[in-house]
């Protein structure tokens, strides 16, 4: 069947042909001199001291294996097959092994004004499974788990693929992707 003779055959049976986006995005990469500028800026920059006001409280005993999985009450389930993307387009990561409860709050804390204060929706968090930690149990799992769900930014998130991490990380959306309270437009 010729081009032609295909697309005849779609306006007959009134096929309309998808328009879809491709899901993997690119990694956009820095200029030298722009690499340069951010390096000069991060040194000159203060560090931020912020209390986090996260809850350290000791949550309820999780499962090691246990697959996290969350959508806010106000979002689209279909949200979820956003963080399944391949790979999946973190702009921000946070690495929680070897911290303790209180110094993994305060990163936490500041990842959260971080993705406030540069409007960023897709962020990765390795928490591990918890190995090594005392008494062999996922303590900052549990407490991921806990403040992403706090956190009304926070519109989704999950365990990342095997591949990814698995069960050890968690991959989350933040409301800025489907409103314009951050001046975007929607997705």
């Amino acid at each position: 069947m010729s081009d032609e003779s295909f697309k005849a055959l779609m306006q007959e049976t009134g096929v309309q042909p998808m328009s879809r986006e491709p899901r993997v995005r690119a990694r956009q990469t820095l200029s030298e001199q722009a690499t340069k500028i951010a390096r000069e800026r991060a040194e000159n920059a203060s560090p931020i001291e912020v209390h986090h006001g996260l809850s350290t409280d000791e949550p309820p005993p999780m499962n090691p294996l246990r697959v996290l999985q969350y959508v806010a009450y106000d979002a689209d389930r279909r949200v979820l097959g956003l963080l399944d993307e391949i790979p999946f387009p973190a702009q921000i990561e946070i690495d929680l092994h070897g911290h303790t409860v209180e110094d993994a709050a305060r990163a936490v804390s500041q990842l959260f004004h971080i993705i406030r204060e540069k409007r960023l929706t897709h962020l990765r968090i390795t928490h591990g499974i918890g190995r090594h930690s005392k008494d062999g149990r996922p303590l900052l799992k549990s407490y991921v788990n806990r403040w992403l769900k706090g956190n009304p930014d926070i519109i989704a998130f999950a365990s990342a693929r095997r591949s990814d991490g698995g069960v050890g990380v968690v991959n989350a959306l933040t409301q800025g992707l489907f409103d314009d309270r951050w001046g975007r437009t929607t997705r």
